[in-house]
């Protein structure tokens, strides 16, 4: 939306001074320069939100983008303190000649999303252990993991699977309860862990399209049962339903 202000600002301008209503910041060179910035870090805000979108994410490969994001701002800020605005293409358009403002203003969202994800990053060992059990250094790792971590990263038959297969397939087929107990727990919790509220929001979203005031007659029960089908991952095999129930019979 701010992008797509930007491009029709003259436009915008140009209609507003016709109807008699000038909007006077769209002549502020000040104005436009911070108008350009916010587009600009919008837009790399929204990339981000994409990145941590969708199902089946793991907090492991969540936590990896946002600080990701992280060192891409400070990048940012360093660039913006000299006056580089090569990452900024829509303020590079407006030509300051001083940028420490905007530089200030990547300081502020890195203390921000410090502050936002403090606790997760906390736990980053116990993540590094689920994630990368393969580099991390025995001695690091809580002492009850180290002799199944040791196991582990010396049994290379194990170490092809986990460079050929997704985390949880690795973990699902390979780290078996009965050779590694406490390192399948281990990895149990964080795979069960909900990174995002994107599955909540998904889930409400399901229950505003399910139950509408055109449904009156909607019991608890059905609603309940359209919203398990709605929101499960499994694939219904409808033909096997069929078969299980009668055909309508003739009166």
């Amino acid at each position: 939306m701010l992008a797509r202000f930007y491009t029709l600002r003259e436009e915008v301008r140009r209609f507003m001074e016709m109807k008699g209503g000038p909007v006077m910041e769209l002549s502020d060179g000040k104005f436009l320069r911070d108008l350009a910035f916010m587009v600009d870090i919008s837009k790399h805000l929204s990339e981000l939100k994409i990145k941590l979108q969708g199902p089946n994410q793991l907090i492991s490969s969540l936590l990896s983008n946002v600080k990701s994001f992280e060192v891409k701002l400070r990048l940012w800020q360093g660039q913006l303190e000299r006056g580089n605005t090569v990452n900024f293409p829509t303020l590079q358009e407006q030509k300051p000649d001083v940028t420490t403002e905007y530089a200030g203003e990547c300081a502020k969202l890195i203390q921000a999303l410090d502050e936002r994800f403090h606790d997760v990053k906390n736990i980053q060992k116990e993540l590094d252990v689920f994630a990368t059990p393969f580099n991390v250094q025995p001695s690091d790792v809580p002492d009850n993991l180290q002799m199944e971590i040791i196991d582990l990263q010396n049994n290379n038959e194990l170490k092809a699977k986990y460079h050929n297969l997704s985390l949880l397939d690795f973990y699902k087929l390979y780290v078996r309860a009965e050779d590694f107990p406490i390192l399948r727990r281990h990895a149990l919790k964080f795979a069960s862990l909900f990174g995002t509220t994107y599955r909540c929001e998904q889930f409400f979203s399901k229950l505003t399209l399910a139950k509408t005031r055109f449904r009156s007659r909607l019991t608890d029960s059905n609603l309940e049962n359209q919203l398990r089908v709605a929101s499960s991952s499994l694939p219904a095999n409808i033909r096997r339903l069929a078969r299980e129930k009668q055909f309508q019979p003739s009166h």
